[in-house]
């Protein structure tokens, strides 16, 4: 698996991956009535305001690596990781995480998870993420619903 840069070519793949990965985070959470594709959300949640890196892996059907995940980090937050649900839970999304934490040297990083994504908690959690709040308000990208969230925190040692 690499990590590497965002290439327009990508947006296909990453599209793909938020849109499938999105609907099973909603599906937990706020309710997949919520869902909308990242070409819909994208500019106004800030995808490309700072560094977004994909991860990608040799999928064994061809010669080319295939996407199959994406993060992207701005000002001192995580503010978007996803990966491909066929290949969630093969440390795809700690890889990613992994990296954001080394490609930045803020001491201090935050990011917020939705409440009933267990999973990404656990994930964020088991890299030496803490909650430090918990807020309800509009969901980023579809202010029509509420959602509750839980902002974490990790901090350099």
């Amino acid at each position: 698996m690499t990590v590497r840069p965002y290439r327009s070519e990508d947006w296909d793949a990453i599209a793909r991956i938020h849109d499938t990965a999105r609907l099973g985070e909603l599906r937990c959470s706020v309710g997949v009535e919520a869902f909308l594709t990242l070409a819909e959300t994208h500019e106004e949640e800030g995808l490309f305001d700072g560094d977004l890196w994909v991860a990608e892996v040799a999928d064994g059907a061809g010669p080319e690596p295939v996407v199959a995940g994406f993060a992207a980090f701005a000002d001192a937050e995580l503010t978007w990781l996803y990966v491909d649900p066929a290949r969630q839970r093969q440390g795809i999304g700690r890889v990613l995480l992994g990296h954001v934490l080394e490609a930045d040297d803020s001491a201090r990083i935050e990011l917020t998870v939705l409440a009933g994504n267990d999973n990404a908690r656990a994930l964020y959690e088991s890299a030496g993420f803490v909650v430090i709040e918990t807020k309800t308000g509009k969901l980023a990208g579809n202010e029509r619903f509420a959602a509750t969230g839980h902002i974490m925190e990790w901090h350099r040692p």
